[in-house]
């Protein structure tokens, strides 16, 4: 503890010795002329998109105190990350109160979500390859298919546009013999371009077997066609071997898990036409075994499944009237699932058509979409969509939004097909997709030059709600429910004091209840309420702080015995110089024990420092 107070007081000394107050100047940072690509398909900018998005970029994502996607996005507002334990073990996300299967998340449009749990874990996913990360908060099925909860697209970075290769190489050491290497290379030579990662992470963990073996790698290669576009080619290799720790059952599990995915992609762009031809393959190997604390050397139970995606995309957009914007295309997915929970491999194929129409006329941006999916295993789905926006120009920059919408989410192909005994689980071979009216309304202003302001409010009206139930026999098993309401409110603030220093805060409340019964739903992974602070200082000599904090209240039962009313902070300074920059995160500032299960604690406080040189 010493050692620590000490840290604290050298790095309190720092930032105060670099703190600068400069000139005032308007607050033009604000994202809404940022571009992005996800609820639509083709590029808009933020301040002309209906629904509500956030977007990361690479410079906001360097400057967090993060090292995986997991711990990026649980400083984003409405955006929830559990169980938060670190040293990459697994965690969900669930998006303003959704179920974590109802969120999709992609790399490059390559869909990741599993068909065992419908789930995608974060921390086996890495940061630094990344160019920004774009977040649908809410439906957007009329575009993507069953994401009832919302969409995380992870946009890798470009290849080189540079004959001299451009790149960087990092190291880092944090406690619990934590250490992480990582380097990149760029370029471009005649007309092909590249971008090369790899990273290796291992850490002894907190307690006894709770060590991780982290290794990634990415790759992305293009080639200038000219009159004919660009192809583009990438792929990515994933391993964690994570350990849980031991549980209070005094039982604990080894999780190795293996993902390679990959795209080849065409692009043409001719006049006002943009066509799209995207393939992509996505293999996930993820394995538990679970052991007894006194017998380390054969595990009681394992459970092995590999999932595997193969998909098609056409997509084309057109520029009409010089502004409007017509975007159609269509995917097709060929899935297979191989598990010990089934007695032979399930196979399942999907088709969808989509398309949507956006309008611009004066102040108003009106967007209307359609998309109609067909699956083997449960049947067809139909999706529109209508929204607006109002810019008011003179008016403090002030936007209104508005979107209804009707959505779905289709079940894991696992629980309507396991024919073995999964934990306690029995199987429900009639599980129907989930369906939903989503009303979205928002609206974001700058009343003062320094000062932003963001308000959502949403509703999800859910038919045949999932949710685990028993049946007469007092088996478990996932239920389809009459109506469940999904409603809630989101407030976000930002305050520019000085050039070189912001403020951020926010808060959400989730609200979900069994129409029927009138009960509200517990369970599963789903805040009730969330609040997030920040501090951000920036200076011209290249020193950063990013002072970090996140509260969630989980609607978990008591049986769970939560440990959640209280704040976590984290927090990161760095130092940039011509060509390396040095840093020091420190996690969990309060040393607080924190948990929302009390399996998953969130580890005690620790630090972390590293360097990274670039040329």
């Amino acid at each position: 503890m010493k050692i620590v107070n000490k840290l604290l007081i050298l790095v309190l000394i720092a930032g105060i010795a670099e703190f600068k107050v400069a000139k005032a100047q308007d607050y033009s940072e604000i994202e809404l002329e940022k571009i992005i690509l996800t609820s639509r398909r083709t590029s808009f900018n933020l301040s002309e998109v209906t629904e509500n998005v956030n977007v990361i970029d690479e410079n906001q994502i360097k400057n967090l105190p993060a090292r995986n996607l997991s711990e990026v996005l649980q400083y984003i507002s409405g955006v929830d990350i559990a169980p938060r334990q670190g040293f990459g073990r697994a965690t969900s996300v669930t998006i303003q109160g959704s179920a974590s299967r109802q969120v999709r998340v992609m790399i490059d449009g390559i869909p990741l979500n599993n068909q065992a749990s419908g789930q995608v874990d974060l921390t086996k996913l890495p940061i630094e390859n990344v160019s920004k990360i774009e977040i649908i908060k809410g439906s957007a099925s009329s575009v993507w298919g069953s994401s009832l909860g919302g969409v995380i697209n992870i946009i890798t970075k470009d290849t080189g546009s540079t004959l001299i290769p451009e790149g960087s190489i990092s190291s880092s050491f944090a406690e619990f013999r934590t250490k992480k290497e990582s380097a990149e290379v760029s370029g471009k030579v005649g007309k092909f371009g590249y971008y090369q990662f790899l990273s290796f992470m291992e850490t002894g963990g907190e307690d006894p077997k709770d060590d991780v073996l982290e290794k990634q790698a990415f790759s992305k290669i293009s080639y200038d066609l000219e009159q004919m576009g660009r192809v583009t080619a990438l792929f990515g290799y994933s391993y964690v071997d994570a350990n849980s720790g031991e549980y209070p059952d005094e039982t604990w599990q080894a999780q190795p898990y293996r993902a390679r995915y990959g795209k080849v992609n065409w692009e043409l762009k001719c006049n006002d036409t943009d066509i799209t031809v995207d393939f992509k393959r996505a293999n996930q190997d993820i394995i538990t075994k679970t052991y007894l604390s006194v017998n380390d050397e054969e595990p009681f139970v394992t459970v092995k499944t590999k999932d595997m995606l193969s998909q098609l995309s056409l997509n084309s957009n057109m520029r009409l009237r010089g502004e409007d914007v017509l975007v159609f295309g269509m995917d097709f997915d060929w899935n297979r699932l191989k598990s010990t929970y089934l007695s032979k491999a399930k196979d399942s194929k999907s088709q969808a058509a989509y398309t949507n129409y956006t309008l611009k006329s004066g102040p108003w941006n009106f967007n209307m979409g359609l998309r109609y999916d067909h699956t083997d295993e449960f049947g067809e789905e139909l999706s529109p969509s209508l929204g607006a926006v109002y810019q008011f120009k003179n008016l403090f920059d002030t936007l209104i939004r508005a979107n209804i919408s009707n959505a779905f989410n289709i079940p894991p192909l696992l629980w309507k097909h396991y024919d073995l005994n999964l934990s306690g689980l029995v199987t429900n071979p009639n599980i129907e997709p989930e369906r939903a009216w989503v009303y979205e309304l928002g609206i974001e202003s700058r009343p003062m030059s320094r000062l932003w302001v963001k308000c959502s409010l949403y509703r999800s009206d859910v038919s045949d709600a999932i949710a685990l139930a028993r049946n007469e026999t007092n088996q478990y098993y996932m239920k389809n429910f009459e109506k469940f309401r999904r409603q809630g409110v989101e407030v976000q603030f930002k305050v520019k004091v000085y050039e070189e220093l912001s403020f951020f805060a926010a808060g959400a409340f989730n609200d979900i209840e069994d129409r029927t019964t009138r009960e509200t739903v517990r369970g599963g992974g789903k805040p009730r309420q969330s609040f997030d602070l920040g501090v951000e200082y920036k200076n011209k000599n290249g020193f950063n702080l990013a002072f970090k904090g996140y509260y969630d209240r989980w609607n978990e039962p008591a049986s769970s015995q939560p440990n959640d009313r209280k704040m976590l902070f984290d927090m990161k300074l760095s130092r940039e110089f011509k060509n390396y920059k040095i840093f020091f995160n420190i996690y969990n500032l309060t040393n607080s024990k924190y948990w929302a299960d009390y399996y998953f604690p969130v580890p005690e406080r620790y630090l972390e420092s590293g360097i990274t040189f670039k040329w």
